[in-house]
Formats: C-alpha cells, sequence, structure tokens
C-alpha cells in the first residue's frame, strides 16, 4: 500500500507542530501568532483568540491543532475561543473539506494522479481517505484533551466539520440567527468507513435533525447559552477570565459529555497498527 500522501501531511504536521513549540514560551505567544495563514490568532490578558477566516483546508486544521498547542504550552492563557467561519461544508465543484489540499498542494500533484482522483480510483481514495481520517483523528483527540478550557462562539451557520469541531468544545454560545447543520451530506466521504471522530456529528444529527436554530441547539444541550449581538458573549469571556484558572478548569472537568472519555479510548485506539490492518482487512473483503 503506498503512503507517500499520509507521509507527506504528517510530516507537514509535524514540522507545523515543531515551530509551535520552539515558539510556546509564555512570551512568544503573541509573536508567534503571525505565523498563521489560514487562522486569525491573537492573544490577550489570558485569552487566546481563533478565528477561523475562510474557506476550511487541511492545513486550517493543522494550525488549528498548532494554536492549540500554542494555548497549553502558555501559563498566562486560560481560556481560548474558537470563532469565525464555522460553515465548513463540501458539495458542488468543490472538493471534500478533509481531502481538500489547497491551490498550492494540488499544483504539485501529476496529471495522471488528479485523473485517477477525478475518476474515483480506489487505491488513491483510500489514501486521501487515510490522510483525512488521520488529520481529523488527531484534531479530535487535541481537543477532548486540552488543557484549557474550550469555548466555540457561532455567529452565522455551522455546517459539517465546523459541526464537529464545535461539537468536541467544552462550552458553544451562539447568536439568535445562527443555525446547526449536522446533516452527513456535508461531511466528507471518508465517513462511510465509520471513523470514530463522527460520533459527536452523530449525537447531534439524531438530536437535532437536519438542521436546527439555535434556540432549538440550547434546548438539546449543544449550545450553553444563545446572544442577541455578539458583544454580550464577550462581556461573558470578560467575566469568565476573572475567575481563577482552578475555577475554570473545575467547570471544564464538570462540563464533560458522557461519551467524551469512551470516544477518547476509542480514538486512541483507532490510530493503532493493528486497528489499521483491521480496516484494510474489512475493505479488502468488499
Amino acid at each position: 500500500m503506498p503512503t507517500p500522501l499520509v507521509f507527506h501531511h504528517t510530516h507537514h504536521f509535524h514540522h507545523l507542530a515543531a515551530v509551535s513549540i520552539a515558539q510556546s514560551a509564555p512570551m512568544a505567544t503573541n509573536a508567534s501568532c503571525k505565523h498563521f495563514r489560514e487562522l486569525g490568532v491573537e492573544q490577550r490578558s489570558g485569552l487566546l483568540h481563533i478565528r477561523f477566516q475562510r474557506c476550511w483546508q487541511r492545513r486550517t486544521l493543522y494550525e488549528l491543532m498548532c494554536a492549540l498547542d500554542l494555548a497549553s504550552a502558555d501559563a498566562a492563557v486560560r481560556l481560548v475561543v474558537l470563532s469565525g467561519e464555522f460553515s465548513a461544508a463540501c458539495g458542488g465543484a468543490t472538493e471534500p473539506l478533509a481531502l481538500k489540499q489547497g491551490v498550492e498542494q494540488r499544483s504539485r500533484r501529476t496529471a495522471a494522479r488528479e485523473e485517477a482522483v477525478g475518476h474515483g480510483d480506489p487505491e488513491e481514495q483510500y489514501i486521501h481517505e487515510k490522510a483525512a481520517n488521520f488529520v481529523m483523528r488527531s484534531l479530535a483527540k487535541k481537543l477532548l484533551v486540552h488543557s484549557k478550557l474550550l469555548v466555540a462562539f457561532v455567529e452565522n451557520q455551522c455546517v459539517g466539520l465546523g459541526l464537529s469541531v464545535c461539537s468536541l468544545c467544552d462550552l458553544v454560545y451562539a447568536t439568535e440567527s445562527s443555525a446547526f447543520v449536522p446533516a452527513f451530506s456535508h461531511l466528507d466521504p471518508c465517513t462511510k468507513v465509520g471513523p470514530r471522530w463522527t460520533v459527536p456529528h452523530i449525537h447531534w444529527l439524531l438530536r437535532l435533525g437536519d438542521q436546527a436554530s439555535s434556540s432549538t441547539a440550547l434546548q438539546c444541550g449543544l449550545v450553553a447559552g444563545v446572544v442577541r449581538q455578539p458583544q454580550e458573549f464577550w462581556r461573558r469571556v470578560d467575566h469568565y477570565l476573572l475567575l481563577p484558572s482552578a475555577s475554570l478548569l473545575a467547570t471544564k472537568r464538570l462540563l464533560l459529555r458522557p461519551w467524551q472519555e469512551s470516544l477518547l479510548t476509542e480514538l486512541r485506539e483507532e490510530g493503532t497498527p493493528l486497528a489499521a490492518q483491521r480496516r484494510r482487512l474489512a475493505r479488502s473483503s468488499l
């Protein structure tokens, strides 16, 4: 089974992570924020604000993992807020999110490989699915074990993998005009192989249906609070930052959803060589 694509992306992730760690001393977080291209990352008085600025690509998820590493390594950061564009849907003529390489990476592919993907070559598609699942599994684990309080703020639509990421945060706030779309049509085709990181998405699909308003999401428990204006949310954040770190961590422990611990265990098991072998055998029997 050829794996050059997977190696390329795991190497890319470790390169970004190395940059992140090298610059993650408490006094260096602000300086290292300028190295992010797909995300807006800024720090102020105990808060690390991560903002999704445009259509998600795989690099977006790499950078998100690196930003989370920055927050973990900086003792001055006590709260992490994710906001911006959560409408990470796929459809139309665009490639699915988790398989999307970006213009620079796609230009490096040979015409033969591009044609193989376009015609649904099973071997090529398997390599893409494997890489996509590796990225999403890594991100899900990092969100689940993060040492700081994670808060997602949804101002518009929350679609596809945007909802998956929100589901793994400790708290989700939304504006009255926001909407949540957990339908599987907005997830990557690699979900056909049943990766464990889709468990939260399935959970909210069953509870919210194909689409839900912020008030419905509040009633179902996905959203902790609904605000009329973004300023209301940021005032709440300022109040949170007045609390001692111990109080924020105690709140984080109390907010654990029942499925989170078992999901983390399954994600770790899914990444083992034995699990990979089982997936290959299951695929070969189809």
